[in-house]
């Protein structure tokens, strides 16, 4: 008995902690934007692109840095050898060794300036990493404003749908009670069941579209499934007239500031590959000593010790390279054709890419303000059938209009609430989108 009551309250305290654990997001829109920016996995691999391209920069402004190296060496050799340093034979079976330690200098002077290329290539690549995200970004933000009046919209539909339950079940309960007095017929009462059961159906699929359109969100902005999400809808100015004052409206879109990008990385690849017919010009320089244990002092006709060996053997040397491209079997000149043409390629792309994004503005602004006239006539629709509703409500209380008339009225004003609620959240997204496309990079 004492381990049941144990079990019992260890359960009861797995279930308390679980619940706890549990914990409740409440967004708003531009919190969900920021939120997206912290956690979306597509985001944080753009940034990492970013990174990798600042490295790359990093890199080939590093180029310019001249070489340095440092080599020491020592060598040990058993029998007949010749010494460099000593400068003889060494015969017999013995041990001779020698060592040696140089530092030499390297760099470039002049390559055609294609070093100063790379680096002007690297910072456009970096760029296009940046703009790669802007339209990445763009694009995540419309998603999740897509997803988040899609849940609004599910929401409303729900509360609607489960206010047409309790209002058919009502009025099921009416008929029943009219039908065993004798005022209506079983075709009557067989309307307001198939009227509950309509309902419900709705409300079970509108339930069942707010699940799906939830757990989407969730995935999008990397919020646990398990979380509990609360939606906050923030009030905003619809003022359309901020979007018809720009003129050219795709001019700073992400999508084609990336296009022109790439037709500046094909004019700076093409002058990069013309520095091939420059001479290239090399400055090196170096400095060393070595020790060998066969070196004798002609004077003394003893071994030289080690230190002055490292004196009297120091060695400094520097020059200069000059290096001319003469005759590469047009190796050179087959590949700046090919750049000019993959040029001309790029060139297309942004001007296709320009005109697209420009219809996007266009249809974006067209939307809105169909909209805008949908919402209006949708308000006018809802408010002419709910005066029919109340008038035929009257005549069914009265006896004159029938149940199916009755019902008739209540599903077109059912449906007129339902075209309302979606034309409303519609108006505000196509506006959400304006905001999105002529906001998202800061510069329309």
């Amino acid at each position: 008995m004492k381990v049941c009551i144990k079990c019992a309250i260890w359960c009861l305290f797995i279930l308390f902690y679980e619940n706890q654990c549990l914990s409740q997001v409440s967004l708003t829109l531009e919190k969900s934007y920021k939120l997206l920016e912290e956690q979306n996995e597509d985001l944080r691999q753009a940034n990492l692109e970013i990174l990798l391209g600042k490295l790359d920069v990093k890199e080939s402004k590093d180029a310019f840095y001249p070489g340095l190296t440092l080599n020491v060496g020592n060598q040990y050799n058993l029998g007949l050898s010749f010494d460099q340093v000593a400068g003889q034979l060494v015969t017999g079976d013995k041990w001779s060794s020698t060592a040696n330690a140089n530092v030499s200098l390297r760099t470039t002077v002049f390559q055609g300036m294609s070093r100063l290329g790379q680096v002007k290539i690297a910072l456009a690549k970096l760029q296009s990493h940046e703009l790669k995200k802007s339209e990445l970004y763009q694009l995540l933000q419309l998603e999740v404003l897509s997803r988040f009046y899609e849940i609004l919209t599910n929401i409303a539909l729900l509360n609607t749908s489960e206010k047409q339950v309790k209002y058919a079940k009502l009025q099921l309960s009416e008929e029943e009670q009219k039908f065993k007095v004798g005022i209506n017929t079983l075709l009557d009462v067989a309307q307001a069941e198939n009227q509950v059961a309509e309902s419900a159906l709705n409300s079970i699929f509108a339930a069942n579209s707010l699940e799906i359109s939830l757990l989407n969100f969730k995935q999008l902005l990397g919020i646990s499934i398990a979380d509990s999400v609360q939606l906050v809808e923030e009030s905003f100015d619809q003022d359309l007239s901020l979007f018809l004052k720009v003129k050219d409206k795709a001019t700073n879109d992400p999508a084609v500031l990336f296009a022109k990008n790439e037709i500046n990385q094909s004019e700076l690849s093409i002058k990069y590959a013309k520095s091939a017919f420059y001479p290239s010009i090399s400055f090196y320089s170096g400095y060393g000593t070595n020790y060998s244990s066969e070196r004798y002092d002609y004077i003394t006709g003893y071994y030289m010790a080690f230190g002055d060996q490292l004196i009297q053997n120091k060695s400094f040397n520097f020059g200069i390279t000059l290096s001319m491209p003469v005759f590469e079997g047009f190796k050179t000149k087959n590949n700046i054709t090919r750049l000019q043409l993959g040029l001309e390629i790029k060139k297309s792309m942004f001007n296709k890419i320009r005109d697209e994004r420009e219809k996007v503005y266009e249809l974006a602004l067209m939307e809105y303000t169909r909209s805008l006239s949908e919402l209006k006539l949708h308000e006018i629709q809802k408010e002419a059938l709910e005066k029919n509703f109340n008038a035929i409500t009257e005549r069914y209380e009265l006896g004159v209009s029938n149940a199916m008339e009755y019902n008739k009225a209540q599903l077109d004003l059912n449906i007129s609430e339902l075209n309302l609620i979606k034309s409303m959240y519609n108006c505000k997204v196509n506006y959400q989108v304006l905001k999105i496309l002529f906001d998202a990079n800061g510069k329309n």
